[in-house]
């Protein structure tokens, strides 16, 4: 089983190559107060998060969060996406911005359909974003970095590869993964 796993990772990042990829931005607070106000933009009427960057709201662990209407990014963290897979800081963000509405609206599903429905608004913003915001390779970002980040809790990195897939297929409409 662990064969194939690696085998449908390596499948799937070649075509990530393949297709082409941005160069990984540097993840600084301007870059994400421009995505904050890029998902406000696009999702605000469902949810409008406090967000917070390289402060501990959520939890100790300075990765990425979100609590209630807060959103807790590390930048480090971050930045180390970023390099594996421009523009998966904008997909991360997004998938965080999908917990707020999920919070928002008392939306609460076992494990792992919490995270893989995060993961369809990730898929969601990347459509919306590379059609209207102009960032080329943002899905296949989204994609990589949700495989990369399977687990037992979050989903496996199909099915959240899968989720993410789920949601930009609903053309940017992220009603479509609630």
């Amino acid at each position: 089983m662990k064969i194939k796993n690696i085998f449908a990772k390596l499948a799937l990042g070649a075509s990530l190559m393949a297709a082409g990829s941005a160069m990984a931005a540097q993840v600084t607070y301007q870059y994400l107060n421009q995505t904050h106000s890029e998902l406000r933009n696009w999702a605000g009427q469902y949810a409008n998060p406090t967000v917070y960057y390289d402060r501990a709201v959520c939890s100790q662990d300075m990765t990425a969060y979100a609590c209630g209407q807060n959103i807790q990014l590390g930048t480090r963290f971050l930045q180390q996406m970023e390099n594996q897979y421009p523009l998966s800081a904008k997909g991360i963000f997004a998938h965080e911005w999908g917990h707020s509405i999920q919070f928002r609206y008392n939306i609460y599903s076992r494990p792992p359909y919490q995270e893989l429905q995060a993961d369809c608004v990730s898929g969601a913003y990347a459509y919306y974003a590379e059609n209207n915001l102009g960032y080329q390779g943002l899905f296949r970002s989204a994609q990589m970095a949700a495989y990369s980040a399977g687990d037992p809790t979050h989903g496996t990195g199909s099915q959240r590869a899968s989720y993410v897939r789920n949601g930009y297929n609903t053309r940017g409409n992220l009603v479509g993964c609630f």
